[in-house]
C-alpha cells in the first residue's frame, strides 16, 4: 500500500465522524414522493417471474428507495409471497450486480457480516475486506454490534474468534480492538491534557517501535481525539504521524493504522481515496466500490463524490463508467446520481 493513498495534510484536516455524516442532505437516493411500497413489491415479483429477469425494474426500484423503505419492501415481499426478496434476487442475478443488490436489500449489519465471513472463508483471508468493513462502521456502535450478532446467528461462529484465527499479530489485535471499541461521543469537548499525554506516549512507542502499544492507544480513543493528536504530533515533530506509522509498521497493521488515523481526520477523504485506488491502474476492485457506494448512498455519498472530484479532478460517475459495465454499472450510477 502506498502512503499517498492516505496522506491528509493537517492544514486541510476536517474532523469528520461517519456517525455524524448521515443526514438526508448527504444522501444520493432520489426517492419519489408518496411511494407505494406494496406496488413496488408486486413489480419486483413480476420482474423475476417466469423466464428471464427484468433487471431495469429491479434497479429502478431499489436504487430509488431509502434504506428504511427497502427493508420494508423486503418485509412486505415476505408477507405477500412467503418468499425472501433476497433469495429470489440471488437466484435471478449473478456476480457484482448481485452483490450490489444484496447490499441494498439486506440490513447493513447483515451485509457486512456476510462480507466479513466471505473474506475468511476457505483458503486465505482477504484482510482488506475485513479492514474496510470495520472502517465504514467504525463510529456506528449499533451496526457493529449488529454485525457481531448476525455473524453468530447466521454462521454459529464468533466473529472475534474467527479474526483471531484467520489473521496474524499485530493486525488481529488491531481488528479486534476496533471491533470492540466503546461508543464515543464525538461532539464532546476534548481533553487537551489527555491528548498531550497521549502524544508523549506515542512518541515513546514510536521510538521503541512498540507497534502493539500504538494499536492499543489509537483504538481506545475517539476519532476527534485522534485528529487532535495528529495535529499535536505535527506541531511537535514537524512531520505527519501517518508518515511515521508507515515507516515503523508493515503490511496489514500498517494499512490498518493508517486507515484508522485517516478516518479520524476526514472520513469522506478516506472513502474517496479508497474508491479511486479501487479503480486506478490495472484491474478493478469491485468489492470496495460496492461496499462504499451501496452502503453510503443513504448517508453521505453526495459529500464523498464531491470530495472525489476535488481530489482527482474527475467525477465519480465518470470513473465508475470507465471501470464497470452492464447492470452492475447501471446500479452504481443510479445510486451515485
Amino acid at each position: 500500500m502506498l502512503l499517498h493513498r492516505y496522506f491528509i495534510p493537517i492544514v486541510l484536516s476536517v474532523i469528520v465522524s461517519p456517525s455524524r455524516a448521515t443526514t438526508k442532505e448527504g444522501s444520493t437516493i432520489d426517492e419519489p414522493e408518496n411511494v407505494d411500497l406494496l406496488e413496488d413489491v408486486k413489480n419486483l415479483k413480476q420482474a423475476m417471474k417466469g423466464w428471464g429477469t427484468n433487471e431495469k425494474t429491479i434497479i429502478d426500484i431499489l436504487t430509488h428507495r431509502s434504506y428504511n423503505n427497502r427493508l420494508r419492501i423486503g418485509t412486505l415481499y415476505q408477507e405477500t409471497y412467503s418468499e425472501s426478496l433476497w433469495e429470489d434476487i440471488k437466484s435471478e442475478t449473478s456476480g457484482d450486480f448481485r452483490t450490489a443488490l444484496k447490499a441494498l436489500v439486506l440490513t447493513e449489519a447483515r451485509f457486512f457480516a456476510e462480507e466479513m465471513r466471505n473474506a475468511m472463508r476457505g483458503w486465505g483471508t482477504n484482510e482488506d475486506t475485513l479492514l474496510l468493513c470495520l472502517m465504514l462502521t467504525v463510529n456506528d456502535h449499533l451496526t457493529v454490534q449488529g454485525i457481531k450478532d448476525y455473524y453468530e446467528s447466521i454462521y454459529n461462529r464468533d466473529l472475534e474468534d474467527d479474526i483471531q484465527d484467520e489473521t496474524g499479530t499485530p493486525f488481529k489485535e488491531f481488528l479486534v480492538e476496533v471491533l470492540n471499541r466503546p461508543k464515543f461521543n464525538e461532539s464532546a469537548e476534548l481533553d487537551e491534557e489527555a491528548v498531550t499525554a497521549d502524544l508523549s506516549d506515542m512518541q515513546e512507542f514510536i521510538d521503541d517501535e512498540k507497534v502493539l502499544d500504538i494499536v492499543y492507544l489509537v483504538t481506545s480513543r475517539s476519532l476527534s481525539h485522534l485528529a487532535m493528536l495528529q495535529e499535536k504530533y505535527y506541531q511537535s515533530e514537524g512531520s505527519e504521524l501517518i508518515e511515521t506509522l508507515d515507516e515503523i509498521s508493515d503490511h496489514h497493521v500498517r494499512d490498518g493504522l493508517i486507515s484508522f488515523m485517516s478516518v479520524a481526520t476526514d472520513f469522506y477523504r478516506y472513502c474517496a481515496d479508497e474508491l479511486h485506488n479501487a479503480m486506478d491502474g490495472h484491474g478493478t476492485e469491485e468489492g470496495i466500490i460496492t461496499r462504499i457506494i451501496a452502503t453510503r448512498a443513504d448517508k453521505d455519498l453526495a459529500t464523498i463524490k464531491e470530495m472525489y472530484y476535488e481530489m482527482f479532478d474527475e467525477t465519480l460517475s465518470k470513473a465508475v463508467q470507465d471501470d464497470s459495465s452492464g447492470d452492475y454499472e447501471k446500479t452504481l450510477l443510479s445510486l451515485i446520481n
